[in-house]
């Protein structure tokens, strides 16, 4: 027959065992938010841009040791959303550090489809594919769902190009659902800017 401390010992364990098995879920969980693929169904409808303190960008070539600086400001729709997939339009403009502040959209847009998958934790994995009839190389961007001053923002990074590779990194945001959607570096609306790819 057991003794008392092999019987405490036992329910010591028992209950070490629950609480491994409850407490991940929990800790990670700090928002309180569904853990599946339907956490991020309200990302459909929206339209993310780049903010004025992540437009830096740079530009190297396999021929040259040198780095040339860019801007790159980067929109897109997210038109629909379903099992941690989502997928829309996007537009990207490069610019030169030099170019004024805010400068006329290009009337050749980089335009593209996305797809993009993010896990119930907020992973993100998202492709560009240039659109028939446009500029423009594949893109795979990679980063994460994080909160920011009290908002959701996307963490991306991504590299494109074969001779000439552009590097970018930002903290995307959403534009409000209400109200006008301005683009620091272009002179126009983020709806507007994206809206020339359709």
């Amino acid at each position: 027959m057991p003794s008392a401390s092999t019987k405490t010992l036992s329910a010591l364990l028992a209950v070490a065992v629950l609480v491994a098995g409850v407490l991940p879920v929990a800790a990670g969980d700090r928002d309180g938010k569904h853990r599946g693929t339907k956490r991020w169904s309200w990302l459909e409808g929206t339209v993310w841009y780049v903010p004025t303190g992540n437009l830096s960008a740079t530009m190297t070539s396999a021929d040259s040791d040198a780095v040339v600086p860019l801007r790159d400001q980067t929109v897109y729709t997210i038109d629909g959303y379903a099992d941690g997939y989502y997928w829309g339009v996007s537009r990207a403009q490069l610019l030169d550090p030099g170019d004024p502040a805010s400068v006329p959209p290009d009337s050749d847009p980089t335009c593209n489809r996305m797809v993009a998958s993010v896990t119930p934790e907020g992973t993100l994995n998202v492709s560009f594919t240039p659109k028939e009839g446009t500029n423009g190389s594949r893109v795979t961007g990679i980063g994460n769902m994080r909160r920011r001053r009290g908002e959701w923002v996307m963490q991306l990074q991504m590299t494109t190009g074969d001779v000439f590779q552009v590097t970018h990194w930002a903290y995307m945001r959403a534009c409000p659902k209400r109200g006008q959607c301005d683009l620091p570096a272009i002179d126009a609306t983020a709806k507007e800017f994206v809206d020339a790819c359709r």
